[in-house]
């Protein structure tokens, strides 16, 4: 799914942790410690979500959520393998061929390597290749990140709160609505001057829009039945008042 409303959010919520746990009930010794890692890294951000979502808080309620994230940044690490950038997945590729090849030389190098059988062989080069695999996700780990917009809007849930009230009346649909505007501009683009191509775009796009709300002026004008003449359009206001003639007036 590209997109999820708030209802599918919700039921997400109360069945990603069992799924979790079922999912990840019997890890082997290595994969324990990262199963462990991932569902409370769930689990907290869940408790995050149900109590973000409270019509009334407190000042421990707000303690809570801020405890959770809190918490929730401690764990997150253990996506960081999963969330690699495709330019990070590229060079941890070269990365490994670089290692494999390094080994293989080492092996060949080595004046007892052909006095083994050929099982202690296979369980050499199979011991090199999960030491290249381990140094492969801690350099996909290390290289990535969650310092994106919508995770470090989190942070600031708690200060919301303590300044307008609950999240339920928060919309992001104009972010929304932005940001599919610069995708469709940055797509367009080679990547080079970004920020600067890409406002020089939303404000071309801003100049056309207006010339054509000029251009269809006089229709707009035949229309209403209103005078086609080059002088400004007068405004129309509503309960006039004639009294009011100053400034002055208008302020008191």
């Amino acid at each position: 799914m590209t997109q999820w409303s708030g209802k599918e959010m919700e039921a997400l919520g109360d069945e990603i942790v069992p799924l979790f746990g079922a999912t990840l009930l019997n890890p082997s010794p290595r994969q324990r410690i990262p199963c462990i890692g991932t569902i409370l890294c769930v689990n907290i951000l869940v408790y995050f979500h149900l109590m973000a979502q409270y019509q009334y808080h407190t000042e421990a309620t707000i303690e809570y959520m801020e405890n959770y994230l809190e918490e929730f940044h401690c764990h997150i690490n253990t996506f960081n393998l999963f969330h690699a950038r495709k330019s990070t997945k590229k060079v941890s590729e070269a990365l490994k061929q670089q290692l494999t090849f390094v080994k293989q030389e080492e092996r060949e190098g080595d004046p007892t390597w052909n006095n083994p059988s050929a099982a202690k062989k296979r369980d050499c080069v199979d011991e090199n290749e999960m030491q290249i695999e381990s140094d492969i996700a801690q350099h996909l780990v290390d290289e990535s990140d969650f310092n994106f917009v919508k995770m470090h809007l989190l942070n600031h849930f708690s200060d919301h709160i303590c300044q307008h009230g609950n999240l339920l009346n928060l919309s992001s649909d104009h972010a929304e609505k932005a940001m599919m505007d610069l995708n469709q501009v940055y797509v367009q683009l080679n990547r080079h001057e970004a920020s600067f191509l890409i406002l020089r775009m939303i404000a071309r796009k801003e100049v056309f829009k207006y010339r054509e709300l000029n251009a269809n002026a006089p229709k707009q004008r035949r229309d209403d039945h209103m005078p086609l003449t080059n002088a400004p359009i007068n405004r129309m206001m509503n309960n006039l008042q004639p009294e009011i003639t100053t400034l002055d007036d208008l302020a008191e």
